[in-house]
């Protein structure tokens, strides 16, 4: 729509202006924090939040056990948190190995159709 900043632009322009969610995601379980509290926090909509730390995850490891008390940055002075991380690790690993072997068939039926997937949908430039 006319005069709608689309997301990528907003989050974008919050770079640039330095800001970054992993200054309001706390260190350590017990400074755990809910997107909704994120939210309020950094004065951005959820839907916002969520692309953050997306993103900031490429920088630091964000955990969120699902337990109702939020994100947080493992404290790894903790035992306990070093190893909330790597069972975290684990789990990410195994869904990755099991979404890659989900995909095979779907990537055989493509290079059978004489389809590079790699290439399909994008744009031409001149």
């Amino acid at each position: 729509m006319e005069g709608q900043i689309e997301l990528a632009d907003y989050l974008e322009s919050l770079e640039k202006q330095g800001f970054s969610i992993l200054d309001y995601i706390g260190i350590g379980r017990e400074n755990a924090k809910t997107r909704q509290q994120l939210c309020i926090c950094a004065g951005v909509q959820d839907r916002a939040v969520r692309e953050l730390i997306h993103q900031a995850r490429r920088e630091a490891a964000i955990l969120n056990m699902q337990d109702g008390k939020g994100y947080f940055i493992p404290d790894m002075g903790r035992h306990e948190e070093q190893m909330l991380l790597a069972r975290y690790v684990q789990q990410e690993e195994s869904r990755m190995k099991s979404v890659g072997w989900s995909l095979k068939g779907a990537r055989k039926m493509l290079t059978e159709s004489g389809i590079d997937w790699r290439d399909y949908g994008k744009s031409k430039q001149g």
